[in-house]
């Protein structure tokens, strides 16, 4: 009864089937591990000793972590493969927020954009400032919002004209030039769009 009511199965006379949300979720993991697939190779060759290279997608005020590459510094920061962060304070998250409409930034400024540091923007009129920005320059700074000391750069990455993730280098503060980090990250981003573009990321490596 657990699994009909939150539709994995459904009830035909006395016997069960497999819902539509079984088929719902075998549809989302591919979609995931499609994104992953094509993106692992690029941050790789992004990833640095000190630097730790995020993969997320946006989930409604949250961004869920794909992946995470990095050495000793990646356990410094709260980030993990599966879990979630708030959208409005991490570099991946403003950058796909920066490209979802207004809807989907209406919801994360009615959600409340409550402070991780003294850093994050909680303001909502200076929030969507700062998403302005972030599409002029085509890649979302993080300074210091998420976590104490930590900054992070991020690029959106497209399939089919939108974006539907989003890729973030992270580093101890002073570690991040803006200008070549932006010209890496965007060549990334950029390669890897291409291969989700063309179906090349169909498994993961």
């Amino acid at each position: 009864q657990q699994l009909v009511t939150s539709n994995w199965l459904e009830r035909v006379g006395a016997d069960y089937r497999l819902s539509l949300g079984i088929f719902e979720i075998g549809s989302l993991v591919a979609h995931r591990n499609r994104i992953l697939a094509a993106a692992r190779p690029f941050m790789q060759e992004l990833s640095r000793p000190q630097w730790v290279v995020h993969l997320a997608i946006l989930d409604d005020t949250d961004v869920v972590y794909l992946d995470k590459v990095g050495g000793a510094f990646a356990g410094r920061l709260p980030s993990r493969v599966g879990g979630r962060l708030p959208a409005h304070a991490t570099g991946v998250g403003k950058v796909m927020l920066a490209h979802a409409g207004a809807a989907a930034v209406d919801a994360v400024v009615a959600n409340g954009l409550q402070r991780r540091t003294t850093s994050t923007i909680s303001e909502p009129n200076g929030f969507r400032r700062d998403l302005d920005r972030v599409r002029a320059l085509g890649i979302a700074l993080d300074a210091g919002e998420a976590v104490p000391g930590v900054e992070c750069a991020a690029a959106p990455l497209l399939d089919g004209g939108a974006v539907i993730a989003a890729i973030s280098i992270c580093a101890p503060a002073g570690r991040v030039d803006p200008g070549t980090t932006r010209n890496q990250l965007l060549t990334a981003a950029t390669s890897i769009s291409r291969r989700l573009g063309d179906g090349l990321g169909r498994r993961i490596a």
